[in-house]
């Protein structure tokens, strides 16, 4: 009995679930989505408020592994510029189409100065001076 209030008093204390997961009272729940929507939330920085609008109705019925797999496809094509393909004809086309928005958002954003100029500086696959 004991061991059982210290345990719950322990979750009480480290894990107020509902406050950290917007109401999902399971680990799994949340363990499974949080990466995934860490990765498009810094995605949605890259795009305006109509393009995250688009993109979340796109991915909203994805599996949360599918979703997860296209944010980190998107992410590696803003921070790298590697174009990934999916075995699914719909999931490909929804790349497409993100990359497309992705390409006409950016330009738009306060920081595509900043990001040119770092591709300016270090290009890619340029070495940094230590």
């Amino acid at each position: 009995m004991t061991t059982e209030i210290e345990i719950s008093k322990t979750l009480e204390y480290l894990a107020p679930w509902i406050e950290k997961t917007d109401g999902e009272e399971s680990i799994g729940s949340w363990e499974t989505t949080l990466a995934t929507k860490m990765m498009v939330k810094l995605l949605e920085l890259w795009m305006t408020q109509d393009s995250r609008e688009r993109v979340e109705k796109m991915l909203e019925y994805y599996h949360p592994l599918d979703r997860g797999a296209m944010a980190y496809a998107l992410v590696v094509y803003v921070m790298t510029g590697t174009k990934m393909t999916f075995k699914s004809a719909m999931a490909n086309q929804h790349y497409k189409t993100i990359c497309k928005m992705l390409k006409e958002d950016m330009p738009q954003l306060m920081f595509a100065n900043h990001i040119k100029y770092m591709m300016r500086k270090y290009g890619k696959g340029k070495k940094v001076k230590e």
